[in-house]
């Protein structure tokens, strides 16, 4: 008979009880009540149903949750239509459903902490479906090819597993183009199942979608005008290519770079004079995150947006949100980047004194906001810890960046004076303006251009 069991997180409690017929059922208990304005509260704050283990028919039933707290939707659906993922599995005596939990094939969460549902490299696949289906429930059973049956949708592990894989590989060898190389992966593997024509990537130069699905596939040796005119993000299973003509396979990954480069100067060059709002810049950075990268001058990464900064429970009330945070590949220091507009002043707009300009008010609040959430950050380390999806982070001496304004306001030697006095004898802050970062990219371009026509 499958076991009871309470097992403490983080966020919560994984608590498990069983019912009439040894049915074992899993619920999160958040540690944090929800905010009066969010999904959390219509719920309730005891407990919330995740998982169910049902030993008669050797079935796990996954209910994917939000369980992160400064969410509005607390405790509410993971997904936007689909509510159940089921399995098969071997239920022995006795079971713990953690045990279970942990034996769940990759491609899937198996932290109940964390809302269990999909691995985050498989969310596409669940955003096809309720793009494209009217499913509410997704199985996975052993064996079979995919299917819609009423509101189910089919997904054979080994099908699954295949995605996976291929995903992982797409995003190991991947470039600025690998959301969109995913996508069409996913869409044309599924879309006779859906009902769709099958999509061509579209990256520029890049030939069609059967090239792709052919390197992906591992389908080897490639044709001369394949190796030739293949522009993917991607080169999975290239190994050939890598052993007759590594010269070729080099100056093709420059070409691809080269397409993705070139498309993101046109999107990146128009948007700096579009006027968009504060949210729209950190949207942009968050799709095409390397170009912040661009700003530290060392080796650092990705670790999340949007993160709640201080002591307490999870919600965002009271805390400093760092608009991105980052850290070092080789010291794991934390970064922290405030994202501002372009169209930020970054100077008065007369002189304070003879051939001196003040800097604008908003820079300045700027710089203090972001010095602050690295105080904070030094003092909840733990606390905050448990709100980012990467956590082998350390708060050393945090680093502290401003994205803002364009530096062709300053359009005067005494402007270039007094805007570099001020950026470069401001302590713990790094002032970039958005003009600096689309002029990186553009010498990126530049280098990788001269070295293909070598």
């Amino acid at each position: 008979m499958p076991q009871v069991q309470e097992t403490p997180g983080s966020r919560g409690i994984f608590d498990t009880e069983e019912l009439k017929g040894g049915v074992v059922r899993g619920w999160f208990v958040p540690k944090e009540r929800p905010g009066p304005d969010t999904y959390g509260t219509e719920r309730h704050l005891a407990k919330v149903k995740v998982a169910e283990l049902d030993p008669t028919k050797d079935e796990l039933r996954i209910f994917p949750t939000d369980t992160r707290p400064w969410n509005d939707n607390f405790l509410g659906p993971k997904y936007s239509q689909i509510r159940q993922i089921t399995l098969d599995v071997e239920v022995d005596e006795p079971t713990y459903m953690e045990d279970v939990l942990a034996t769940l094939p990759a491609g899937l969460n198996k932290n109940p902490e964390y809302g269990l549902g999909f691995a985050q490299e498989c969310g596409i696949i669940v955003n096809l479906i309720e793009e494209h289906t009217q499913c509410t429930a997704i199985a996975l059973p052993a064996d079979g090819e995919p299917a819609i049956r009423g509101p189910v949708f089919y997904l054979p592990l080994p099908h699954l597993t295949e995605l996976r894989d291929r995903l992982a590989r797409i995003t190991s060898r991947g470039g600025g183009g690998i959301r969109r190389v995913k996508q069409t992966m996913v869409h044309n593997e599924l879309a006779p199942v859906i009902g769709l024509d099958p999509r061509e990537l579209t990256l520029g130069r890049l030939p069609d979608s059967r090239w792709m699905t052919k390197v992906a596939a591992g389908e080897v040796p490639l044709t001369e005008d394949e190796q030739d005119g293949l522009l993917a993000a991607t080169l999975v299973g290239a190994r050939s290519i890598v052993e007759s003509s590594p010269q070729k396979l080099a100056r093709l990954q420059r070409d691809i770079e080269l397409v993705n480069l070139d498309q993101l100067l046109v999107a990146f060059g128009d948007a700096l004079g579009a006027g968009h709002p504060e949210p729209w810049w950190q949207r942009f950075f968050e799709e095409n995150v390397f170009l912040l990268q661009l700003i530290f001058g060392g080796p650092t990464v990705f670790v999340d947006s949007q993160v709640p900064i201080g002591e307490g429970d999870n919600s965002t009330k009271g805390k400093k949100i760092a608009d991105y945070f980052f850290k070092n590949v080789m010291t794991s220091n934390a970064a922290l980047v405030e994202i501002k507009k372009p169209s930020t002043r970054l100077l008065g707009r007369r002189e304070y004194r003879k051939g001196v300009y003040g800097v604008d008010a908003e820079i300045g609040k700027a710089a203090t906001q972001v010095l602050d959430q690295a105080l904070q950050l030094a003092r909840s380390e733990a606390a905050t810890r448990t709100r980012t999806s990467e956590t082998s982070w350390v708060v050393s001496a945090p680093r502290c960046f401003v994205v803002a304004g364009r530096a062709s306001e300053l359009d005067s030697p005494d402007k270039q004076k007094s805007f570099e006095l001020f950026r470069e004898h401001l302590a713990g802050v790094r002032l970039v303006t958005f003009d600096e970062i689309f002029e990186q990219l553009r010498t990126l371009r530049e280098f990788l251009s001269a070295e293909s026509a070598e």
